[in-house]
């Protein structure tokens, strides 16, 4: 065997299934159309790229046996059963019919009498495996029809292959005795009956008992897989196809607590194993042997006697529920017991080329007509059901009653309250009841009847947000009002169900962070009492799946306003409940800093969140989606008693004069004195610089600006400031350097440059930029302490002692500065390396910037450093806070993008290598090129 060979084939062959069902699903048509197309793309009769062989034909094997597994574990006993004489009248027609037909058409073709009696044979099995997946892909499994089909698919398997022993027997031996035959049929009765109820006695107990006492993850699912080997094993052996024997292993495993764990951890492989056996049906056909007159004249008899017996065969279910027609399509498709004929027809030498061949051809396109049949008619069906219901009165006690664990239809509502009464039964279902016939009829016949949503559907699904359980979904699912009425709920369960990592099968269809918020609504009495003061506490559970549901590939921003717009809860709603996903961990992240209960962190956040009903529905969220330590827990419940105060005291709403930001302005305005030029700026001015800057220096910087300088020039102002505040006298003198010009990239790289030229430590920096361009610096400085060594005694009398060193006392000149600061533009940005230097980044703690930390030995110039490779990768800097203790510097920005958004992580990475690197003018070339 050529291992790489094997290697390549099964690549291709995953990679062509996957790529199938991604067309599938794009074109609406059931995945199993594309993956037999796939097949024969990539097979001999197109591309070549892969033909039959051993070890494609045993991943297929193993596909089907999962497949039909799949099909055990979904299938309930009592509901098979209420369709068993019906499945079991079909099944008998469906194989009598065929066989009868094709073998008269075989012998007025003049075949002999062994060939025809194969004939006739392959024409009888309906493919199982085929038409379930087409049920399912139609999400039409519970449906009386489907139960009728799949019970008479398996009942028409064991039939066929049944007939298909006695035919090979025959045509091997030349004769075979009716008592053989009998004990034929006989084992296959047997089987199914007695490895059906063996299997359902003691699978259940056996799986319960290794999931309490296993330790590996593995070991069930293993196990499981195993235990179905093992009837697809003794199926084999009872002279059945192995398929057969995974079903009844199936239905056994169905009937434990742990199916829904099973079922969960075997869809990976069955995922990887399922498409290749579809593919290989491709594969099988050879579509050069199809141009044949002769090949194409008997296909085309063997296909009409193929469809047209199992349409018949739908009679065997007069008197029963369901769709007779939707019952004939479903047992079209031959599939893989049909291929199976076809191998040992040509194998045993009773078929030659040309009706191998034919029989290909009648089952391939016997498997390609029956899945746009079923479609097109169940949507029909749906669509007349749904025109044909006739609602009855109301009951007085409502449309739903429960009789004996079971809730039904207490009458027939109108479809206009399908969503009304779903909801309702799906919260009595999720009490342990089990939904009745009637009730699932009436809601597998709406079809495509729009299901609207009014205040009372609404007020229904948070009725069930609030007191629903795993069960509840199921119910929605199932019935398929989920994937019609909240599809963005219906893809969170699909991607969970596909998630490899979600090894409790519970998990698919709980919605843990809905559960968690009313876990902590009962038992943590600080978030239950906020949440009482909620006047809309529902739009918090809605926020709560919101995020539960939402994917990587999808914001949940963006599905919380699909959703509401769905709900039709209206604008506000829309805004609120998109404000708190989209800052869910706004206050755990912003109470866990530092600074993060100081009042301009506290200010921010009480602007942004406006109001104090989305801090306390947001303090909630926190509480439910956090496990925090009594330390983190402590910080939150301050920052959120700040908050509130804030927006209680100072009437903090962000729409009208009362606000603190325009309390401020306000103020500056008139403080300017009349200047209509500067007022009209400070009305300009961002919130974040006013929540920041007392109105007098509002007022200045205002000023400064005004005019604003040139492209070329810049102004600049000096304020003293006492800085001995809380010291000792004699304390070196401070200033505030306040510097405006019109923006440009890296302008704090660039004046953070100059003044570290002149001799001066930045000590804080305050950065405003606005929409017409103009640019505002304010820092705080000192003059560099510098050891006395390396001044004359002139420069020593000057300055001023400080821990030994001396600091230059005189005050720093504008003129000076100016000049410096505009020679600086066109300078290239440098700055040497820093490998001590730690940087960190919080996307979380500010709704508008990515905060970024800096911890560096202080020295010298750092801020020009750091500013520098923070230009030199691209990034805005919006304000500046410099903190140096003990010699160690911790230095932190609000930054964001050239375009204004928070930094992506190639920006954040080129920020680490600059800070920590130096930025050369090679280096900062490429930086900008990238």
């Amino acid at each position: 065997m050529d291992v790489g060979a094997v290697l390549l084939d099964i690549l291709i062959v995953l990679v062509a299934a996957k790529v199938a069902g991604e067309l599938a699903e794009r074109v609406g048509i059931p995945g199993v159309v594309a993956e037999i197309v796939a097949g024969v793309i990539i097979g001999p009769s197109v591309l070549g790229l892969v033909g039959l062989n051993e070890t494609l034909a045993v991943l297929g094997e193993i596909g089907v046996i999962l497949l039909l597994l799949q099909v055990g574990l979904e299938m309930n006993l009592g509901e098979l059963g209420a369709v068993g004489r019906s499945s079991l009248t079909v099944a008998v027609i469906g194989v009598i019919v065929p066989m009868a037909t094709g073998f008269a058409v075989a012998e007025a073709f003049d075949y002999s009498d062994n060939t025809a009696l194969f004939l006739g044979a392959a024409l009888a099995a309906t493919s199982v495996g085929i038409t379930a997946r087409v049920f399912s892909d139609l999400r039409a499994l519970a449906t009386v029809e489907a139960r009728t089909v799949l019970g008479a698919a398996v009942a028409d398997d064991v039939l066929g292959l049944v007939i298909l022993t006695v035919v090979v027997r025959i045509v091997s031996e030349g004769t075979i005795s009716i008592g053989s035959v009998l004990v034929i049929v006989g084992i296959a009765v047997a089987f199914l009956v007695v490895a059906t109820a063996l299997g359902s006695k003691i699978a259940p107990p056996a799986f319960e008992w290794l999931h309490r006492r296993s330790r590996s993850a593995g070991t069930l699912v293993a196990l499981a897989l195993a235990f179905t080997l093992g009837f697809a094993e003794l199926a084999e052996a009872a002279q059945l196809a192995p398929i057969v024997g995974a079903f009844v292993a199936g239905v056994a495993l169905s009937r434990s607590t742990v199916k829904d764990r099973i079922e969960r951890e075997l869809a990976p492989v069955g995922h990887l194993f399922i498409p290749v056996f579809f593919l290989q049906i491709g594969i099988a056909v050879d579509v050069g042997q199809f141009v044949s007159p002769d090949v194409l004249g008997v296909a085309a008899v063997l296909f009409v006697v193929a469809v047209v017996g199992k349409l018949i065969a739908a009679v065997g279910a007069v008197g029963s529920p369901g769709d007779k027609w939707l019952i004939g399509f479903g047992m079209i498709p031959r599939g893989e017991v049909g291929l199976i004929f076809a191998t040992i027809g040509l194998q045993q030498g009773v078929l030659g080329r040309d009706l191998d061949a034919a029989l290909l051809l009648v089952v391939l396109a016997t498997t390609l007509l029956a899945p746009p049949l079923l479609r097109s008619r169940l949507k029909r069906l749906r669509s007349h059901r749904g025109a044909e219901a006739s609602a009855e009165p109301m009951p007085e006690l409502g449309w739903l009653v429960v009789r004996d664990g079971v809730v039904d239809l207490a009458a027939q509502p109108p479809s206009a309250r399908a969503l009304h009464v779903g909801l309702d039964a799906a919260l009595l279902v999720g009490d342990a009841t089990q939904p009745g016939s009637r009730l699932l009829d009436w809601l597998g016949s709406l079809g495509d009847v729009p299901l609207r949503w009014d205040d009372a559907a609404t007020a229904a699904l948070f009725d069930v947000l609030r007191r629903g359980t795993p069960r509840t979904w199921r119910f929605l699912e199932t019935t398929g009002l989920l994937e019609r009425a909240l599809p963005e709920l219906a893809d969170a369960v699909d991607r969970r169900r596909a998630d490899p990592f979600v090894l409790e099968p519970a998990h698919v269809l709980t919605f843990a962070l809905v559960e968690r918020v009313r876990e902590v609504v009962s038992d943590d009495r600080r978030a239950g009492a906020e949440h009482a003061l909620l006047e809309h506490p529902e739009w918090l559970v809605l926020g709560a799946l919101i995020l539960d549901a939402a994917g990587d590939d999808t914001p949940p921003v963006e599905i919380a306003r699909l959703l509401v717009h769905r709900l039709d809860l209206g604008a506000a709603a829309e805004q609120e409940i998109a404000l708190l996903v989209g800052d869910s961990e706004l206050l755990r992240a912003s109470a866990s800093r530092l600074d993060g209960l100081d009042e301009e962190r506290v200010l921010q956040i009480a602007a942004h969140l406006d109001t104090a009903e989305r801090a306390r529905a947001l303090y909630v969220l926190t509480v439910a989606i956090n496990d925090l330590e009594s330390w983190d827990r402590g910080r939150l419940d301050q920052l959120l008693d700040l908050v509130l105060t804030v927006l209680d005291r100072l009437s903090l709403t962000g729409l009208d004069a009362r606000n603190l930001v325009e309390r401020r302005r306000a103020e500056a305005i008139r403080l300017a004195a009349g200047d209509t030029n500067v007022a009209d700026r400070i009305r300009h001015a961002p919130r974040a610089y006013m929540l920041t800057q007392e109105a007098a220096d509002v007022a200045r910087q205002a000023a400064l600006l005004e005019p604003l300088p040139s492209r070329n020039r810049a102004r600049v102002g000096i304020v003293a400031i006492d800085a001995s505040s809380g010291g000792t006298a004699g304390s070196v003198s401070e200033w505030r350097v306040e510097v405006a010009v019109r923006d440009r990239p890296a302008l704090l790289a660039t004046v953070s440059g100059v003044l570290a030229d002149v001799g001066l430590d930045v000590l804080d920096a305050v950065i405003a930029t606005w929409e017409d361009g103009g640019a505002l610096e304010s820092f705080r400085v000192r003059r560099a302490l510098l050891d006395p060594a390396q001044l004359d005694d002139d420069q020593i009398e000057d300055g001023q002692i400080e821990d030994g060193q001396i600091a230059r006392a005189r005050a720093p000149e504008s003129d000076r500065l100016e000049l410096e600061i505009v020679a600086a533009f066109d300078r290239p940005l440098t700055s040497p390396a820093n490998p001590d230097a730690t940087v960190i980044f919080d996307d979380s703690a500010s709704p508008w910037y990515t905060l970024c930390e800096v911890r560096s030995p202080d020295r010298r110039g750092l801020l020009h450093m750091i500013t520098v490779g923070l230009a030199s990768a691209g990034a805005d800097v919006h304000s500046a806070r410099l903190v140096t203790t003990d010699g160690r510097a911790v230095d932190r920005f609000e930054l964001t993008d050239r375009t204004g958004r928070k930094l992506d992580a190639d920006v954040k990475d080129a920020i680490v290598v600059a800070v920590t690197g130096g930025v050369s003018p090679r280096r900062r070339t490429l930086t900008r090129r990238r």
